[in-house]
């Protein structure tokens, strides 16, 4: 038996990397993600980097789980509708769903694998540590949220 999802309101601040917000039915949601991040504090790229191919990591088939064992399992829906007063999500990332509605068949899947190289002999004096400024730290998080829920709720 289909219900109906009765939403009040949806904020979700931001969505990415193989992530989905769905409203409404759907049969199948199929998601993937493969991350392969160098971090090097010397920016020293030699092109042929990157490759899935060399990380036996992202050829391994990823172990479904199985219930220990066999079950019975009996629903009971009562009422034709799921009602909820409103959703707030501060993000979907790296292979994450979304649904508000019916959904038969999901499957996801992610790997990330972050490689970070550090130079341990820096020339230069010693004790020394270089940092970038990126802007004051009093800014981040005081931003207005281009959607706002509605007011009260």
């Amino acid at each position: 038996m289909a219900r109906l999802s009765i939403v009040g309101y949806v904020y979700v601040n931001s969505i990415s990397i193989s992530s989905v917000m769905q409203v409404g039915d759907n049969v199948n949601t199929a998601l993937n993600t493969n991350v392969f991040a160098v971090q090097r504090e010397v920016p020293i790229y030699y092109g042929n980097e990157g490759s899935f191919k060399a990380y036996p990591f992202y050829r391994r088939p990823i172990p479904i789980p199985q219930p220990p064992e066999p079950f019975t399992m009996c629903v009971d829906n009562l009422g034709s509708f799921i009602r909820v007063r409103g959703l707030r999500i501060l993000g979907l990332s790296a292979t994450s769903v979304l649904q508000i509605g019916s959904n038969r068949i999901s499957s996801g899947e992610s790997r990330v694998m972050n490689i970070r190289q550090f130079v341990t002999n820096k020339p230069g004096p010693k004790e020394q540590t270089t940092f970038i400024n990126l802007g004051k730290a009093d800014v981040i998080g005081d931003l207005l949220p281009a959607i706002k829920p509605p007011l009260g709720l």
